[in-house]
């Protein structure tokens, strides 16, 4: 059964979406070469995973426990026999570290030194004699060292930001070092309990029906079970049961596929729903654009027109220009507001005397009941009160509150602006 994959361990999309990562990356670091800022930016991105990568193993190195001939020797024995069938010329340093139940193992390379990192939720089951299913973790982290997956890290890195592609090489790797790791350890149900593990946890593994379990590629569909894989870095763990299985042992596993249907119809669906809302929120848009009410709503300034505007910034030219092509002085916003009130609220002492010589009405109210005069004492301005005093302004208006410009300057204490009233 073993001795007939042998030439079949390499997952056959591996070798094609390298070529693909690779002329990606290449280009990627063509493109930056040419440059200065090109160059510093790949010598800071090496820079800087060297001296985070260094900072973690160094702590691992000195707390995890290291494997050897004096530290749980049988496993050692057996993953040093493995990784020398499996052709790799010096042992990789193995460590275990504390993880807090998290199931996981990785392989890394650091300054010429393989090593590889068995978490102790995965390492415990050598206490249970479930010795070959960690066998079957280690050689799976030994064939990515073997196949240089570690090594080349680094050149595909900028392969890792394309979309689906970087990703799916990283998946093809996977199955790649599940068939080496089932190969070389020669125990294909160690091998399935080992993948079943890291979907129900070391308790319950065993007690799992395979067989309805790898049927969960055909009875778990949609786009979402879909892209959930695609966008992931590992296949989902019932395909990786299954392709060992039907690798393996062809006989005894049925043939599943996983339905596309569903997939197709979600893609559709997402597709024509993301070019929807892009069309509603484009005509939206230009509708709030086209009414003048994006900007403006905005700001609070639903029916400001150009004079106000111009009165509002001190625009006395624009004005002027605005004032000798018919526009109305007296003309309101929704609030009742003129002008001349928009001016007075901005300082706009100009626009204030010019709006005033060209015959602003300043004792216009608005909804609130508040005239220009009354603004202007609101804001404490006694320099625009003394303006609008010269241009004949009712001193005398009583507002809805029952209140004058004086008997507001009186409660606010602005006595320079008491004295103006008082000697109107």
């Amino acid at each position: 059964m073993y001795s007939e994959v042998k030439d079949h361990l390499v997952h056959r999309k591996e070798s094609i979406y390298f070529a693909l990562v690779v002329l990606f990356s290449i280009l990627s670091y063509i493109f930056l070469a040419i440059s200065v800022i090109g160059i510093a930016i790949v010598l800071l991105m090496i820079f800087v995973s060297v001296i985070l990568h260094g900072l973690m193993m160094g702590g691992i190195r000195r707390n995890g426990v290291k494997l050897s001939l004096e530290q749980f020797p049988e496993l050692y024995e057996k993953a040093t026999m493995v990784a020398k069938d499996m052709g790799i010329s010096k042992m990789p340093d193995i460590y275990v570290v504390e993880s807090e139940g998290v199931l996981n193992a990785f392989a890394t390379r650091f300054f010429g030194r393989n090593m590889v990192v068995l978490y102790s939720g995965i390492f415990e089951l050598v206490e249970r004699g479930a010795d070959q299913e960690v066998l079957f973790v280690l050689s799976h982290e030994f064939a990515h060292l073997k196949r240089k997956h570690v090594t080349i890290g680094i050149l595909l890195l900028p392969a890792m930001w394309i979309p689906f592609v970087g990703n799916a090489y990283l998946r093809a790797c996977e199955y790649t070092c599940d068939r080496y790791a089932t190969y070389y350890i020669q125990d294909l149900n160690a091998a399935k309990n080992a993948l079943l593990m890291l979907a129900i946890g070391k308790e319950l593994y065993g007690k799992v029906n395979q067989e309805a379990y790898m049927k969960q590629i055909e009875t778990e569909e949609g786009i979402f079970v879909w892209l959930s894989e695609k966008l992931s870095t590992h296949p989902h763990l019932p395909k990786r049961v299954y392709e060992i299985s039907k690798l393996f042992d062809a006989d005894c596993t049925i043939e599943l596929k996983e339905p596309k249907k569903k997939v197709w119809i979600g893609l559709t669906v997402l597709m024509a729903a993301t070019i929807g809302m892009g069309v509603i929120s484009f005509v939206g848009l230009k509708a709030l654009e086209k009414l003048d009410l994006f900007s403006e709503a905005m700001m609070g300034l639903e029916s400001a027109s150009p004079l106000m505007d111009a009165a509002s910034t001190n625009d006395v030219d624009e004005i002027a220009r605005l004032i000798s092509e018919g526009e109305d002085v007296n003309q309101a916003d929704d609030e009742g507001s003129t002008p001349l009130h928009w001016a007075i609220q901005d300082y706009s002492y100009e626009a204030v005397e010019l709006l005033l010589q060209e015959g602003a009405n300043p004792n216009t109210a608005n909804i609130y009941d508040t005239t220009p005069l009354i603004s202007a004492v609101f804001m404490g301005d006694a320099e625009m009160v003394s303006l609008l005093l010269e241009y004949g302004v009712d001193t005398n208006y009583v507002d809805s509150e029952g209140y004058t410009a004086y008997d507001y300057a009186v409660e606010y204490e602005y006595n320079d602006i008491i004295e103006l009233l008082e000697n109107r």
